[in-house]
């Protein structure tokens, strides 16, 4: 016959395996990669800088027909011209942890402005981006969806 210490130890054994099995996999902390924006009128590529690799980058990756295709917005007439193809709207993030950059710039582009910003890989899988003035609490913050290359094939530079 089992003893109640016995069978308590069994049960609370099992217990903890459970939770254990049932407890969702860490989510992934590396932002390399392709993402729709918010508003699904863009891709981004996040990578690292080109100019240094150990900051974070991102490029426009792709463009929804009937997008913005030139640099309209820009506060320097001079670079009105320049195709939001592959045009740099996220540079010099740092990382600030394992799922966290900050410290950079955001251009947004349909507003010709730029921001201080950040990210942070969510638990599930989504990218938050922000763009804020001075502190983070009063900027605008955008949850971005991983998406793969086959579905949003990269833009073609336009010309004028």
């Amino acid at each position: 016959m089992l003893s109640m210490r016995t069978i308590l130890a069994f049960g609370l054994f099992s217990l903890l395996i459970g939770l254990t099995m049932t407890q969702p996999a860490h989510a992934e902390t590396d932002p390399t990669g392709l993402w729709l924006t918010q508003n699904k009128r863009s891709v981004v590529s996040v990578e690292p800088c080109q100019e240094n690799k150990s900051m974070m980058c991102g490029y426009i990756h792709w463009i929804i027909e009937g997008g913005m295709q030139f640099d309209d917005k820009n506060p320097d007439a001079a670079l009105h011209n320049r195709p939001m193809c592959g045009l740099p709207i996220i540079y010099g993030l740092k990382k600030l942890s394992a799922n966290e950059w900050g410290d950079g710039k955001i251009y947004k582009a349909d507003e010709g402005d730029v921001y201080d910003g950040q990210m942070e890989m969510n638990d599930d899988g989504t990218l938050a981006v922000s763009g804020y003035v001075g502190i983070p609490l009063f900027g605008k913050e955008q949850t971005w969806t991983r998406v793969n290359a086959s579905d949003y094939p990269k833009c073609k530079r336009a010309k004028r």
